[in-house]
């Protein structure tokens, strides 16, 4: 089989030494490919004679030549083992040739990509087929300068080429060489220790750069280039091989039989103790800088970085002891990483090494001062100067390095766990992790938006919720960071904090540092609530949502002591010199209590003004975390914080009226956190079960005005969000404001119309007009069936129930022939028994029951009696001298009809008497007032209807008349600006209150031409598109009612075409229209009536 072989192989090498070609290459590689294996190895330098004559000179090849002659050789190595010592270092030291750069060394070779590939695949199968008497001498010291040469080469490619398979195989070889691949014989290991101590300064640095260096050079050149660099540090760094002052000369062999006068010797490295030490404090600057991969974006790279923290820790613990606490913290900071790999490989790295250091005596391990500490000694020093430095890292830093900063707290709480109560025992811990927090978390007190924010005020129906609605909770913005990831782990830590910490003393450190300073107290308060949070044994989600679907599960420690560290937070978070901080420019610390009503809400001037922009933005930002932080208890304490309702609710409703945005939200927030805490469905359930002390304490309140001048606004809060069945209750309270009104009309009269007109609003909220109209006409139809016992319609049509007969139709003639004759004076005596027959019949029965009818009607639904009686005081504020109060009594008289418009035996007698004050409103001064006007106008025609036509065309009509009129020849040459003047709002506002009122109150005629004829300017093209589009819709509403006058009254000022005759004997008409000069105006705007006609 051997001679076999041999002359199958004789052929192709001897032509190959004498002519080189791919042909020849490839046919020995297949050749190669199809023997046995075993069977090359007597032939193997045979074969590898006639390739290596063409890596001699590979320029003079044919191309393509060297990397198949490259790749067979390879093929040879790897199907063989190297044992002749000339043979490997012949071609070690020619491959090694081959990639090197000619001129400059440490920089890339100009070789091309596949050649230099070609080699290192081929290097690395001669290192693997290398026998251990040909690795003794590979890393004897007189081949060290060789092998230095093969080290630097390959941390050339591995470093500066740019094919990332070049650098990932180059570093691949590179662990060859050192052998620490794995799977490598143990035998040589010792040797190749003591051989690559001399280049781990250069190995080091050089995967270093490649490891930090380009992050676009892809993720396997890095995760790459971290194993190598492990590996091999761990191969020489290794504490079973550490060398001691006792065993140095055991382990560094004396020099005999001229070994010590070889060249190389005096380059390798003697591994002394002092040697491992300096060579380790080197390594931890490296270390402290590779570290930083562990926050890199790749999964991958983080993982490799784990590898990295774990291969180090077991194998260099002791020698590498300076570097163990950066190396826990690369893991405790991916302890909580996104990805389960890279989490669960570190909580299981941290567990085996907690396991075998978390006792605290290190017996046996023979490791350093820094590591023979016990574990928890070593995480609460790490702890401690990490958040030493928080604060300045939160301040210099990127977002990342805060990010990653953080996750390594969190990581090391969780590794403490329950130990953490202890840890804050200690002054120095507690404080360093306080002041940290505190200052991590300083809001940012520049935004404007804080104070310009305003809370809409709701003024229809949508204000009452059925359900919870979901309420974007704000951002919260600082000064130190924008991520809200960076937000998320702050508020981990303090949930951790409350999870493990002592309550009692975590409660009482923060309220000291609320009082300490004023510009702690908003970070104190964030920081209590997550850890009152923290105490739950459901963690909350860090989303919006989760947080409003919280749970109120019990805590995980004692309840007393929970309940006990609410009622004390609460306490603190309701004191009036908190609660009540002024919000706003004109607001003072506190209402001075003046005996005269009149003095108390006056403001000096010294007093306005008097407060920054950043202390009101700081006093809203307080209050809100204030509202925020009572939300929290409720979901910490559960149902239990029903007993707390007493102290807060009164004080969450005041701050729910509040005109800052951010504050009534928040207490909005607030509510909905305590009804879904306590088992109420809806806020006017909560409302309802505690109307009692609610309704008390509003009461109170209003009769010590002066003390409590926020009453009014819970009382509106209290009618927005209640239902019908506070009605009842709430009366004596409604007599109170009406009467508080009457006595102190100018100093009060502002604050309480805003009640009286949430009062109107919500009684057409819970009475709502098509509700009623269907319950009053179900019982006027009950009423007349029970009376007449006929059909219930206004007009009955007899033949509903009675089908037309020849007996009926005589009947009724009958009927009318006798009603005909009693007219006529003709009265017999069977004619006046009849009628006094009847007249006894109404007196005795049906007359008794519609006299009670009567007596009842009198009687008047509670809403309808509160609406008139507010609706009558309104009348005596209708020419009020304040133009804001005379808009908030014409918007409570347009609510008001809109309450009453089923009860038309109320209604019309205030109209009544409300006109003639109302009719002066539309020659206010003040146009804005003459807009809500012409709004409650329309309202009052939809709801009056006819019964004010006649009051209309003689008060109103000429009014509205004659400004459109003049008005029209302003606006028509006014420019773009004009559309935000008050008169061009009230113009539109009568524009679009026309068409309405006339079809509402039915009006025609020459009253109907007035109103068309001056609304016809704006149809002009001249005019502001706004006031064109009211035109339309008014002159829609007007066509409906006189289609002919308007299509003539149009056709007058513009006529598209001739209109002909229906017959030749008809006259042609002509309009005015077809020759008016200014017809063009109109052109756009009457053919789109003149369609619809």
């Amino acid at each position: 089989m051997t001679q076999s072989a041999f002359e199958r192989l004789r052929p192709i090498c001897v032509r190959l030494s004498k002519e080189p070609s791919n042909d020849a290459i490839q046919q020995l590689r297949t050749l190669l490919q199809r023997m046995d294996e075993g069977a090359l190895q007597p032939f193997q330098q045979y074969v590898l004679f006639p390739l290596r004559l063409i890596l001699r000179d590979p320029k003079k090849m044919p191309a393509g030549c060297c990397e198949n002659a490259l790749g067979c050789i390879a093929k040879i190595f790897s199907c063989t083992t190297v044992s002749d010592w000339q043979v490997f270092s012949d071609f070690f030291s020619t491959l090694c040739i081959l990639i090197s750069p000619q001129a400059n060394f440490g920089q890339v070779s100009d070789q091309a990509e596949e050649f230099k590939l070609a080699v290192i695949l081929c290097f690395e199968e001669l290192l693997k087929s290398a026998s251990d008497t040909v690795l003794s001498r590979l890393y004897s010291p007189e081949f060290l300068p060789a092998v230095g040469h093969a080290v630097s080469v390959l941390l050339g490619l591995a470093e500066l080429e740019k094919l990332k398979d070049l650098r990932v195989r180059s570093m691949t070889c590179l662990q060859h060489l050192a052998q620490c691949s794995g799977g490598e014989s143990t035998s040589n290991t010792d040797q190749a220790r003591a051989c690559l101590a001399s280049f781990l300064p250069g190995i080091t640095l050089a995967l270093s750069r490649a490891i930090l260096g380009d992050p676009k050079q892809g993720q396997k050149v890095t995760t790459t280039a971290i194993h190598t660099w492990s590996k091999i540090v761990a191969m020489v760094m290794g504490d079973l091989h550490s060398p001691s002052q006792s065993d140095e000369n055991s382990k560094c062999p004396s020099p005999k039989e001229g070994v010590a006068n070889s060249p190389g010797r005096d380059l390798l490295v003697k591994r002394t103790p002092e040697w491992v030490e300096s060579t380790a404090k080197k390594l931890d600057i490296l270390i402290g800088r590779l570290v930083t991969m562990a926050t890199n974006q790749s999964w991958k790279i983080r993982l490799t970085m784990v590898a990295f923290s774990e291969e180090l820790l077991f194998s260099c613990k002791s020698s590498l002891s300076a570097s163990v606490p950066k190396l826990l913290e690369l893991l405790v900071s991916l302890i909580g990483d996104e990805y389960d790999q890279v989490a669960e490989r570190c909580r299981r790295i941290l567990e085996t090494f907690a396991q075998a250091h978390m006792g605290g005596d290190g017996e046996g391990d023979g490791v350093g001062d820094g590591v023979g500490k016990p574990l928890v000694e070593l995480l609460e020093e790490n702890l401690h100067s990490l958040m030493t430095a928080l604060p300045r890292l939160m301040r210099t830093a990127d977002d990342a390095t805060k990010l990653a900063r953080l996750n390594l707290v969190i990581g090391y709480l969780k590794l403490l766990g329950p130990r953490i109560s202890s840890l804050l025992h200690s002054v120095s811990h507690l404080r360093r992790l306080s002041l940290a927090l505190i200052q991590v978390l300083e809001l940012d007190l520049r935004d404007v938006k804080i104070l310009e924010e305003a809370t809409p005020h709701p003024e229809s129906a949508a204000c009452a919720m059925k359900a919870f609605h979901y309420c974007q909770a704000r951002r919260k913005y600082f000064k130190h960071f924008a991520d809200d990831r960076i937000y998320k782990a702050i508020v981990q830590v303090c949930h951790l904090l409350g999870k493990h910490g002592n309550i009692t003393l975590l409660v009482d450190h923060f309220l000291d540092l609320f009082h300490e300073s004023t510009s702690h107290r908003k970070q104190a308060v964030l920081i209590l609530n997550e850890i009152m949070l923290g105490t739950v044994e459901t963690r909350l989600d860090d989303s919006n949502k989760a947080s409003w679907e919280g749970s109120a599960s019990p805590a995980l420690r004692d309840t007393e002591e929970i309940e006990l560290a609410v009622r004390t937070l609460l306490q603190e978070y309701l004191l009036p010199a908190y609660w009540n901080l002024p919000t706003t420019p004109g607001q003072s610390e506190a209402a001075p209590a003046h005996k005269d009503t009149a003095n108390w809400l006056v403001v000096s001037q010294q007093e306005r003004g008097s407060i920054s922009l950043a202390v009101l933005n700081s006093n809203v930002l307080l209050i809100s975390l204030l509202l925020e932080g009572i939300g929290a208890f409720a979901q910490v304490l559960g149902p239990a914080f029903n007993l707390l309702l007493m102290e807060c609710l009164y004080s969450v409703f005041e701050k729910l009226a509040d005109e800052k945005s951010i504050i009534s939200q928040s207490a909005y927030a607030t509510m909905v956190q305590i009804c879904m805490a306590c088992g109420y469905q809806t806020i006017p359930a909560l409302l309802s079960s505690n109307a009692d002390y609610l309704v008390d304490a509003i009461s109170s309140g209003l009769r010590h005005l002066e003390m409590n001048p926020k009453a009014p606004l819970v009382l509106q809060v209290t009618l927005r969000h209640s239902d019908a069945e506070m009605l009842p209750l709430l009366q004596d309270t409604i007599d109170e404001i009406l009467l508080t009104l009457d006595q102190y009309h100018k100093e009060l009269a502002a604050m309480m119309m805003d009640v009286l007109k949430t009062l109107v609003i919500a009684i057409y909220r819970w009475f709502p007009a098509g509700k009623e109209n269907q319950t009053s006409s179900e019982t006027e139809a009950d009423s007349e069936s029970a009376h007449d016992g006929g059909p219930t319609s206004q007009d009955p049509d007899p033949t509903d129930d009675h089908p037309v007969t020849h007996e009926s139709i005589r009947d009724f003639f009958l009927e009318h022939l006798r009603l005909k004759r009693i007219a006529e004076g003709d009265v017999r005596e069977e004619d006046i028994e009849g009628d006094i027959a009847e007249d006894l019949s109404e007196a005795t029965g049906e007359g008794v029951e519609h006299g009670d009818e009567v007596d009842r009607e009198k009687v008047l639904p509670m809403h309808v009696k509160t609406v008139k009686e507010v609706l009558e005081r309104c009348l005596h504020f209708l020419s009020a001298n304040d133009p804001r109060l005379r808009l908030k009594v014409l918007e409570i008289v347009r609510h008001g009809m809109l309450a009453l418009q089923n009860h038309q035996d109320e209604l019309l007698p205030l109209i009544h008497r409300l006109w003639p004050a109302f009719v002066q409103r539309f020659q206010d001064t003040d146009q804005l007032v003459t807009c809500r006007a012409c709004q409650t106008l329309q309202t009052m025609a939809d709801t009056g209807g006819d019964f004010i036509q006649k009051r209309v065309i003689k008060d109103v009509w000429p009014k509205l008349v004659s400004f459109l009129e003049a008005q029209a020849k302003i606006s028509e040459k006014a420019g773009p600006a004009y559309r935000h003047t008050s008169a061009c709002k009230l113009q539109s506002a009568i524009l679009h209150c026309v068409g309405p009122v006339c079809t509402n109150t039915g009006m025609g005629g020459g009253e109907l031409a007035k109103m068309a004829t001056a609304c016809l300017p704006y149809l002009s093209a001249r005019q502001p598109e706004m006031l064109q589009t009211v035109a339309l819709e008014s002159f829609e509403a007007f066509a409906e009612l006189e289609p002919d006058a308007i299509w003539l009254t149009l056709n007058d000022v513009y006529c598209p075409s001739t209109a002909l005759p229906p017959h030749e004997g008809f006259p042609t008409h002509k309009f005015y229209g077809e020759i008016n000069p200014h017809r063009g105006e109109y052109a756009k705007n009457i053919p789109r009536l003149l369609d619809q006609l």
